[in-house]
């Protein structure tokens, strides 16, 4: 039986747009993922449509015990390759914090910029105030306006900007 402690955010590949299949394939076996989605309107023919497209494409989190999540794959045959740490070349294993605040980020905002080649570090700061309030990222600057930065290491990072009154550098 797993415990909590065991439960790890991985991500994985997939293949061109089957980012939505796999969430489901992996939600019939009882293994909660994330897919980041955004809202757009295609046009068809004659009408407007209203779809929910990924974010980031060919990506997907995955939520499980690290035997879980290569049974899905290897098993259960859901067609995705878990991404690998470059530097102890294991499964890459996301922090919990680092996912939550990201999730909350992404549920936020439309308007959040996802950026797949990290940016070079910045001040670490923690947003005091607002919606977003304890989100921990670094302090950015995009087309001269203060952003904070989600950073997911060696996958993406996300930015939503934030007023500077709302930022306290962490120490």
């Amino acid at each position: 039986m797993s415990t909590e402690v065991d439960i790890q955010w991985f991500v994985a590949r997939v293949k061109h747009c089957q980012e939505l299949a796999v969430r489901n394939m992996l939600l019939k076996l009882d293994i909660t993922s994330y897919v980041p989605l955004r809202t757009v309107v295609r046009e068809l023919r004659t009408r407007r449509l209203r779809v929910e497209v990924p974010v980031i494409r060919n990506l997907v989190f995955v939520r499980a015990t690290k035997e879980c999540a290569c049974r899905a794959a290897n098993e259960f045959g859901v067609p995705l390759w878990y991404i690998r740490d470059c530097e102890t070349r294991s499964m890459l294993v996301i922090p919990d914090k680092q996912m939550e605040d990201f999730m909350r980020m992404m549920a936020f905002s439309e308007e959040v910029s996802i950026d797949e080649c990290p940016l070079v570090p910045g001040q670490r700061v923690v947003v005091t105030e607002g919606e977003l309030c304890g989100i921990e990222g670094e302090l950015i600057r995009m087309a001269n306006r203060s952003c904070v930065m989600v950073r997911i290491p060696q996958i993406l990072s996300a930015a939503v900007r934030i007023p500077r009154r709302y930022l306290r550098i962490v120490k």
